[in-house]
């Protein structure tokens, strides 16, 4: 994602330059985000993997996290409210050591302080090989911070 993107999707400017975050990091490819969903792709690269050839277990957390948060700030940033990460669960199903990794994203729960969000990620077979939880902490703040 560039901040020509970044801009596109309706978020606050970011106030680091996109392509030095972790996020610049990741590179998804962002497909769709709606306030209650989210669709991003990623290829898996050899510094995304574990030292047996495996996406590591720790880029699905940061990508559901990722997504989760993006998600839900986009919806509430307008309302001088941000969103953070508080927890996540993953539970791995199958592995994935090549190709593209597809995700959705799905608010199931979207209240006044923690948004909860279930994520799945399939391999370009589309075989479910992940499921991520992840609670969004929903709390005032001030765009820009000052």
């Amino acid at each position: 994602m560039t901040d020509r993107l970044w801009d596109s999707l309706d978020l606050p400017a970011p106030l680091v330059p996109f392509e030095q975050t972790f996020e610049g990091f990741l590179g998804l490819e962002w497909l769709e985000l709606s306030p209650r969903s989210a669709h991003v792709r990623f290829e898996v690269r050899d510094d995304l993997k574990q030292p047996l050839g495996l996406l590591h277990g720790g880029i699905y957390c940061s990508v559901a996290e990722t997504v989760a948060s993006v998600a839900t700030v986009r919806a509430v940033w307008r309302e001088d409210r941000t969103g953070s990460g508080m927890s996540n669960s993953a539970s791995f199903l199958r592995p994935i050591t090549e190709g593209l990794v597809d995700v959705r994203a799905r608010a199931r729960h979207c209240g006044e302080r923690e948004w909860f969000w279930g994520i799945e990620f399939c391999d370009e077979a589309q075989r479910r090989c992940a499921l991520v939880d992840v609670t969004i902490a929903v709390r005032p703040f001030r765009w820009p911070p000052r």
